[in-house]
């Protein structure tokens, strides 16, 4: 149950580093956010990867929770990534302008 709960962790806390990054913002959350919701997404995305390395550590103990909590990073990441790629490589090509000869 401690890899589910710190795997949905990471998850979310990428989520939401992403969805605060300007970058992403058009094809991961829709529309560009203000600065305001940027930072708190931030803020929140470091809590929940810090929530999952408590939890880690709690659960498995601080060695073992050390060494599981950088797989459930590399897994949470993954998985947001995916999820952006998916989403970028669904969206119709852009036609490029017309150059003049």
């Amino acid at each position: 149950m401690t890899h589910i709960i710190a795997i949905a962790l990471c998850i979310a806390g990428f989520a939401c580093l992403c969805a605060a990054m300007v970058r992403h913002q058009p094809d991961f959350v829709g529309r560009k956010l203000d600065a305001g919701t940027s930072r708190l997404l931030r803020h929140a995305g470091f809590a929940l990867l810090l929530a999952a390395l408590a939890v880690d550590m709690i659960g498995l103990g601080a060695g073992y929770g050390a060494v599981a909590w950088c797989a459930h990073l590399t897994l949470g990441a993954g998985l947001v990534l995916f999820r952006l790629n998916r989403t970028i490589a669904r969206q119709p090509v852009k036609a490029k302008p017309a150059r003049k000869g």
